[in-house]
């Protein structure tokens, strides 16, 4: 999760389109990566604001290795929008790319290997967490190392971790935070998409799942 503190508010309110369930939906908002067009899914409760200003400066740092294909915020954080950044949040996801690979033509063989440097860039090479008992990592945890605590594949072409975070906010207050990283094969290209939410116990595992797993499911169904 990152914030950033004292940035000044803006008035505009651009760049983004509701998100929302559609009986059909279509290809309504895209983004290009590389020479190929990703479409977006539509996420309920949630509103798609990656060209906003706002949202452009607080993702500044992400996007210096890779574009950011689509950032959403719920809708009761949206409403905020203007003086993001000058609070802490969650219950957002971040669909991002990398520019050494936004045009190599990848195949499923490359997605192991892709969560493998995910996971080793996450946590290091040495790691028992998996098996473990959820309320037992948490209450192991330690500021700044993240604990993978599962690992699945939620469709085809899609490697998911389950991701346990603490962390020290600016008012020296500490937060936990649950995360699902996504590794995707979508069109031939590595794409990384990210769900956050604050943790409140295992309830929060099984909501993560359910809502990162159905986002995850549209943006295939959309890029087939």
């Amino acid at each position: 999760m990152k914030k950033i503190i004292g940035v000044l508010s803006l008035a505009l309110l651009i760049g983004c389109s509701s998100s929302g369930n559609r009986k059909n939906d279509t290809c309504n908002n895209s983004e290009w990566y590389g020479y190929v067009n990703i479409c977006l899914p539509t996420i309920d409760g949630m509103k798609e604001c990656r060209l906003h200003p706002r949202v452009q400066a607080f993702t500044q740092k992400y996007r210096e290795s890779g574009p950011l294909l689509g950032y959403y915020l719920n809708d009761k954080i949206h409403q905020r929008i203007d003086s993001l950044g000058t609070f802490s949040f969650d219950n957002y996801f971040m669909l991002y790319g990398d520019y050494n690979r936004e045009n190599y033509e990848a195949t499923a063989t490359d997605l192991p290997l892709m969560q493998q440097q995910l996971e080793q860039s996450l946590v290091g090479t040495n790691w028992q967490e998996l098996g473990r008992q959820v309320e037992d990592v948490y209450n192991t945890l330690m500021i700044g190392q993240p604990a993978i605590i599962e690992k699945y594949s939620p469709c085809p072409d899609v490697l998911t971790m389950i991701v346990l975070m603490k962390y020290r906010q600016e008012n020296g207050q500490e937060s936990t935070v649950i995360s699902a990283a996504n590794c995707i094969l979508v069109k031939k290209r590595l794409l990384n998409m990210a769900y956050y939410m604050a943790y409140d116990g295992g309830k929060t595992i099984d909501l993560l799942k359910e809502r990162n797993d159905a986002a995850v499911q549209k943006l295939m169904q959309l890029n087939p």
